[in-house]
């Protein structure tokens, strides 16, 4: 199994799978940031998959769920310093005081966030 493949696997299992199963059942519905988790670690799966166009999707999917999941954290970091990084006006409320295109701005996700997208962006980066 490759490292990017166990990347996306644990991402999907621990974020996706078992934290959204915890949000539904403290919840009784799924939120956005377990939504988001879910379907981008299933997708990641899915795209790196060599029955799939040989895999060729992975590095276009790997730079652009990095680059989503990756602002998500810094922006969230520093939000958590107190800095306003986007004026209010910014995507027509696709941008709150608690979320950025749904995933938290919260600190233990922003920094999650960060993480799982800058390590997306180095498997999109790696060459072959």
């Amino acid at each position: 199994m490759s490292h990017r493949s166990t990347h996306y696997w644990l991402w999907f299992l621990f974020f996706g799978v078992i934290a959204g199963a915890i949000t539904y059942s403290q919840h009784r519905m799924l939120d956005s940031e377990s939504i988001w988790l879910l379907v981008s670690g299933l997708l990641g799966l899915v795209v790196g998959a060599k029955w799939l166009s040989d895999g060729q999707l992975a590095r276009p999917y790997d730079v652009v769920v990095g680059l989503i999941f990756s602002a998500a954290g810094v922006v969230g970091i520093l939000h958590g310093f107190g800095a306003t990084v986007l004026p209010k006006s910014a995507l027509n409320g696709a941008i709150t005081s608690t979320s950025f295109l749904g995933l938290s701005l919260a600190l233990f996700p922003s920094l999650i966030h960060a993480v799982l997208g800058l390590q997306s962006i180095r498997h999109g980066a790696r060459s072959k």
